[in-house]
């Protein structure tokens, strides 16, 4: 691969030669029939003859090597064609591609806080700037969910800090905790809410809580 343009340089100069002494070839000859009529070695009648001859043999001549070069000439282009279009196509269009951007916000993730009933649950998670401004960051909490047969309410759910501004680049950790209060929760049953991360790229995180009843009272 790497010696193509050297080889299709030296077909290209070698075609050039050639065309280059078939038309030398047939100066020469034209030039041997001006002088022969000017030394009078041919008359009228046999210079017209010549001519045609002349005419007859040059002509096919020129026209089948100029078939023959521009055969040549096109397959060397093509050669050459074919060794350096794909790569510049592949540079163009990495080039024109848009770069991938950085995601703005982290992907939809899940808060676990997992506690003892009448304990606290605890968890963290990180808020990130991916753009290019200060970004000011602020939370909202839904009502949690909870068994079928249960009504949504809002248990004292904490987040420290409660609001704060990021600069480009700059991340945060988040503290979430939650008291599993006793009444509000039933043990072993799954509740969840829906954190909102409220920046110019607002983002959603889902909280999963549950509650597990003291070993004392299981046993019982």
């Amino acid at each position: 691969m790497t010696d193509h343009p050297e080889r299709i340089s030296a077909r290209l100069q070698d075609l050039t030669t050639q065309a280059g002494a078939e038309m030398m070839r047939s100066l020469q000859r034209y030039n041997e029939l001006l002088q022969r009529l000017a030394g009078g070695d041919l008359d009228d009648g046999a210079a017209r003859e010549a001519w045609v001859l002349f005419m007859r043999d040059e002509t096919e001549r020129y026209f089948r090597g100029l078939a023959n070069v521009s055969t040549g000439y096109y397959d060397a282009l093509l050669e050459l064609g074919s060794t350096y279009n794909p790569p510049f196509f592949e540079q163009a269009v990495k080039r024109t591609q848009s770069p991938v951007a950085a995601p703005s916000q982290p992907p939809a993730g899940v808060i676990e806080l997992r506690g003892s009933l009448g304990g606290e649950a605890v968890s963290t998670f990180r808020v990130t700037n991916a753009s290019s401004r200060d970004e000011e960051v602020t939370f909202e909490v839904s009502e949690f969910s909870g068994p079928p047969d249960a009504s949504p309410f809002r248990p004292p759910l904490r987040l420290e800090p409660p609001r704060f501004i990021l600069a480009p680049a700059e991340s945060q950790l988040v503290r979430a905790s939650l008291p599993l209060v006793a009444g509000l929760f039933v043990p072993n049953q799954h509740y969840s809410a829906v954190l909102t991360v409220h920046k110019r790229d607002s983002f959603d995180l889902t909280i999963d809580a549950i509650a597990i009843a003291p070993k004392e009272d299981a046993c019982g």
